[in-house]
């Protein structure tokens, strides 16, 4: 079972708004929108976290194994999570740095870096591979977590990601009968990733959850609900923008009582459908 201290604010994060990506926009394009309508600016004094929902096979199953820490059960809008590291005040040379499920081949051995990959911001730009984004600003400066992620990534003893990695491979690969790993306290290694490096910066990422256990999910409910935490101990609240089209279909008999959150899980399969002409 998943141990979580719910939030007790009343209502949702001001700061985190639904922007909606155009047509023709791309997640990158998306990006550069959102981050201006933020009003952040660059990254003296925020880091920046993007949440994304894949609609392949691997992410049915990530986003279904966060129902757990949602209270209406649905699937989660999320299957990663990553850290933007700026380049310059545009994201077009920005990158994305992460612990991926599926390691690449080189130019090095994934555990002379605990798991962690460096790769192109550009390589999440498909709106159809990843129709769910979200940009997240948190009060710390990128060179702050940088300086913890090169740490994170020269040693196992804080967290070992790999071990993360190999849970979540053999559950999502349906080997061995491998159970939900988020039942056993084993977190998404890239949101672990985030809690470690973030903590070390002196931010709770994730303050109703052991940071062992982190998902997008998590990141993602922290930054929506957490901001009085947030305001009290950083003087500042998470700022952000969210476009979550794509839903799984799920019918509830309507009582009159349906949650808002089972509406919004409709109201987006709506969406996404009518987006591709269906």
């Amino acid at each position: 079972m998943v141990k979580q201290t719910r939030s007790k604010s009343a209502v949702s994060n001001p700061a985190m708004l639904e922007l909606e990506r155009g047509p023709s926009q791309n997640n990158l394009e998306w990006g550069e929108q959102a981050v201006y309508e933020m009003g952040t600016g660059d990254d003296k004094n925020w880091t920046y976290v993007v949440l994304l929902g894949g609609s392949d096979t691997m992410s049915f199953r990530l986003r279904v194994a966060q129902s757990h820490i949602r209270n209406d059960m649905l699937p989660s809008y999320w299957s990663e999570s990553i850290l933007v590291e700026l380049k310059g005040a545009s994201v077009s040379k920005a990158n994305a740095i992460h612990v991926p499920l599926l390691q690449p081949e080189g130019p090095e051995f994934p555990t002379r870096s605990n798991g962690v990959r460096v790769r192109s911001l550009r390589d999440y730009a498909d709106p159809q591979r990843y129709p769910n984004i979200a940009v997240i600003a948190l009060p710390v400066a990128q060179a702050e977590i940088l300086k913890r992620v090169e740490a994170f990534r020269n040693s196992k003893s804080t967290l070992d990601a790999l071990e993360h990695v190999l849970r979540w491979l053999a559950f999502c690969w349906g080997a061995a009968a491998t159970p939900n790993p988020l039942h056993d306290n084993y977190g998404f290694p890239s949101a672990c990733m985030l809690e470690t490096v973030f903590a070390a910066a002196n931010l709770d990422l994730t303050p109703g959850l052991e940071a062992r256990a982190s998902c997008p999910e998590a990141i993602w409910v922290a930054a929506r609900f957490w901001q009085d935490y947030f305001e009290a101990f950083r003087g500042a609240v998470p700022q952000g923008r969210y476009w979550t089209p794509h839903a799984y279909a799920i019918t509830e008999p309507d009582d009159g009582k349906s949650s808002n959150s089972k509406k919004d899980v409709r109201a987006s399969a709506s969406r996404a459908r009518t987006r591709r002409g269906r």
